[in-house]
């Protein structure tokens, strides 16, 4: 992975080159990638030099997620602690039992109950915990996701090939050219109109393959009020995680 040197620090990139793209850009995501986008026919060298022409803003970002990094609340999985779901905080109640040998966990009348034999450590349990509440966060979303997607999908009158919602590093979705569209299972820690903006996004991909005035105007035309989702993600997308 190519890097430049800052000071006395040394910041690393990716670089991504498609055909479509007519200039390049940086973005900087939560909570440390630093990721170029660039038209095919620009060399590594002429990136690298641009890189490094950005190393002052490019270092201010990444300093800033790291004051950040002080707000993030980790889940302790811990018997009436609370675990995020579609912007909401929910009490987890643990149930002891020693006539269990695996741990369940259950979303039930507005609360997570979980399930947990006696024997089980406490770092095990939480272990167990956090695992089962991504299968349940996948589970569940596929169930909403599938709901919003046709919703959205018929109001923008495009056909997708198939969704899957799943762990993503550094993006909330992405669309393909085949049609196929994955959705980061975090997303649905957020309010449900942000999970909306995110499906509506990834959709309007399947009628422009890009982020041109074209794309946001198709957004818009669905979310009016997308730059504050956008904004919302933008200062609020470090927090959801698990």
């Amino acid at each position: 992975m190519p890097k430049i040197k800052y000071k006395d620090t040394f910041i690393s990139y990716n670089i991504k080159k498609t055909k479509p793209k007519k200039s390049i850009s940086i973005k900087i995501k939560y909570p440390d990638i630093v990721e170029v986008l660039s038209p095919s026919y620009v060399s590594d060298k002429e990136i690298h030099n641009l890189v490094l022409s950005k190393s002052n803003w490019i270092f201010n970002k990444l300093k800033e997620f790291e004051d950040k990094k002080v707000e993030e609340v980790n889940l302790s999985f811990e018997d009436n602690s609370k675990l995020p779901f579609l912007g909401e905080n929910y009490i987890l109640n643990i149930v002891k039992s020693n006539q269990i040998i695996n741990c369940k966990l259950e979303f039930d009348k507005n609360k997570f109950i979980a399930y947990v034999p006696t024997f089980m450590s406490i770092d095990n349990q939480k272990k167990e915990l956090k695992k089962l509440f991504i299968d349940l966060l996948i589970w569940y979303g596929s169930n909403i996701i599938n709901e919003r997607i046709n919703i959205y999908s018929k109001k923008l009158n495009v056909y997708y090939e198939s969704f899957k919602v799943k762990d993503q590093k550094s993006t909330w979705g992405t669309c393909s050219s085949l049609g196929n569209i994955y959705i980061n299972y975090k997303i649905l820690l957020a309010p449900i109109d942000i999970v909306d903006y995110v499906v509506v996004h990834e959709l309007c991909h399947l009628r422009e393959m890009n982020h041109s005035n074209k794309f946001w105007s198709l957004v818009q035309s669905i979310i009016p009020d997308y730059i504050i989702k956008r904004n919302w993600l933008k200062e609020n997308g470090f927090k959801l995680k698990v």
